[in-house]
């Protein structure tokens, strides 16, 4: 009986600490309970929310690139956006590999794929490859779709597309993989070209589909601004097609050349080669990218000597028959600088210092400006700063300031060396000889067309740089440098046409290059009426030493196509 007592007393305890425990249990349970209905209430309820409603970009459409085209009468498009076609498989899903990749071959044509590397792809079993083959056009894409083979899939992609291919591709710039723009307009004009994303807040089930009845909150998205821009189509091909020529025939490295119409700064043409064909930008060295019209400066050579002279005459210190003694040669501290055709030609006018282009006589000038003078021109004719053109990468010109400047300095700048300028800032300062005076800002957008209306870029005046008369003299002495001197293969018959030869070494270390030069014409005409100023430059010509015989003849026959194509009628 005892031991009956005791084993019953034992049960006891056991069924008490098992109902202890199953208490201790039901009190965390409804303590968890509590804790998540009411105290976490707002916590899971949000979650339950976040889980529910799926926040999905509605994707903006970015803005096309336009020109105005005169023939038709409407606008044509440089860079627009299209929905293309990417080859992609999945092996997993790849039955027959070599039959599949025997019927997918034809169409990999120039991809750089391998029949064998191909079928060694779709074994792998992987299950994502990177696509075959990206820009598919529709046509092919649906022979492509005729084929009806397992795990080979085409998925739309939205591109920007160029229809001109490579024309002004250094001034439209491109967009990459991430639809950013990168370079010239695409660049600059990123923010308004991109427009915004909206968002759609919809409600959708536990297996991610949508819920026809529940809530659902829209954000349209806005679409980015059109952009029209002041380059002549016409134009801007049959320029980019002389300077190739140019270039080739004279074993160039490269070249440029920009229009402008002085009056009001519109950029005509702008073009620089070598270039590459924005839709496959990918495919082209880094350095193809950057316009270097804008963003690479340079020592110009002798058409400096047109902004020296300029500076002279408008400052009252000489005049275009002001007469100095050419001796060939100028000691200036330890330095002998020589004209470039070693020469001494005795007294000579100014006139004759620009037909000849005499290093002497643009000394000359120099130094009866002497540094605050000619810095202080320098920076009226916008030599100071970036112009401001509608394009990413402008870099400024590389002036010291003149308290850095020595003797030997001002000597060299006044006929281009030793002073590094863009050719956008030359087109701009020459421009202003060609207006008057009047420096405009350059500028390569003619609107901005937004989804709520269009906006005008207007012509705007930068300042007076110049007395009109001054600017007046400075022209009929660039008329007799095409007339006259050495810029004669720059002028077109029935025209009178204003210009200046520069033939520029390159710097290197401190000093130049033994050999390669740059060679550069501008000028502007008809005179009387100016409706292009034009620069054009060729790179390290190996055939010929001085820009008379690359860059001048380049110039004349532009401006014989452009007086042409604008039917402006002979002035003789």
């Amino acid at each position: 009986m005892a031991y009956s007592a005791t084993a019953e007393a034992l049960q006891r305890n056991r069924l008490g600490v098992i109902g202890i425990c199953f208490v201790l249990m039901l009190l965390l349970v409804v303590g968890r309970i509590v804790q998540r209905q009411v105290f976490e209430h707002a916590t899971f309820t949000a979650m339950a929310k976040d889980q529910r409603n799926v926040n999905e970009q509605l994707p903006a459409d970015r803005g096309k690139i336009l020109v105005y085209d005169d023939q038709l009468k409407a606008y044509y498009p440089m860079a627009t956006n299209v929905s293309l076609y990417n080859l992609n498989i999945v092996p997993t899903q790849i039955q027959r590999p070599e039959l599949v990749a025997a019927k997918l071959m034809p169409y990999l044509a120039g991809t750089g794929i391998e029949e064998g590397q191909l079928i060694e792809t779709m074994k792998s079993n992987k299950v994502y490859v990177a696509p075959l083959k990206r820009r598919i056009e529709k046509k092919e894409a649906d022979e492509i779709k005729s084929l009806d083979l397992e795990g080979v899939y085409l998925r739309t992609e939205e591109y920007r597309y160029y229809p001109e291919d490579s024309l002004a591709a250094q001034v439209l710039g491109f967009v990459n993989r991430d639809m950013a723009g990168q370079y010239g307009v695409e660049g600059y004009f990123n923010g308004e070209l991109s427009g915004k994303q909206g968002v759609a807040q919809v409600e959708k089930s536990s297996l991610g589909a949508q819920i026809a009845v529940g809530g659902r909150k829209i954000v349209d998205p806005q679409d980015g601004a059109s952009i029209v821009l002041t380059i002549d189509r016409a134009a801007q091909y049959y320029i980019e097609k002389k300077l190739k020529e140019a270039v080739i025939k004279h074993g160039s490295t490269g070249g440029e050349v920009i229009v402008m119409e002085p009056s009001t700064g519109r950029i005509i043409a702008m073009a620089s080669y070598p270039t590459f064909n924005p839709n496959y930008y990918n495919e082209y060295a880094l350095e193809n990218f950057s316009n270097p019209n804008i963003g690479a400066v340079y020592e110009p050579g002798s058409v400096f000597k047109v902004i020296t002279m300029a500076a002279g005459i408008d400052a009252g210190l000489v005049s275009p028959s002001t007469v100095y003694n050419d001796t060939g040669e100028v000691q200036i501290e330890d330095r002998t600088i020589k004209n470039s055709d070693l020469k001494a030609h005795g007294n000579q006018t100014m006139t004759q210092v620009l037909e000849a282009s005499l290093n002497t006589g643009a000394i000359y000038v120099a130094q009866k400006l002497g540094r605050f003078l000619f810095y202080k021109y320098l920076n009226a004719l916008g030599f100071d700063a970036a112009t401001g053109v509608e394009l990413d990468g402008e870099s400024p010109a590389h002036i010291r300031p003149y308290r850095q400047w020595g003797e030997v300095d001002l000597a060299t700048m006044s006929f281009g060396q030793g002073i590094a300028v863009t050719p956008i800032q030359l087109v701009a300062a020459v421009g202003a000889i060609a207006n008057q005076g009047k420096l405009m800002k350059p500028h390569i957008v003619d609107k901005i067309i937004y989804p709520s209306g269009a906006v005008s870029i207007d012509a705007q005046m930068v300042r007076q740089a110049m007395k009109p008369q001054t600017a007046q003299l400075v022209s009929a002495m660039m008329v007799s440098v095409v007339q006259r001197g050495h810029g004669q293969r720059a002028g077109v018959p029935g025209y009178t046409i204003a210009g200046k030869t520069g033939t520029a070494q390159i710097p290197k270390g401190g000093g130049y290059e033994e050999g390669p030069t740059i060679g550069t014409f501008i000028g502007f005409g008809p005179v009387e009426d100016p409706k292009f100023v034009m620069l054009t430059r060729i790179d390290r010509p190996k055939d010929v030493q001085f820009a008379e015989s690359s860059a001048a003849p380049l110039f004349g026959d532009i401006a014989n196509f452009l007086l042409n194509y604008w039917q402006i009628p002979p002035e003789k």
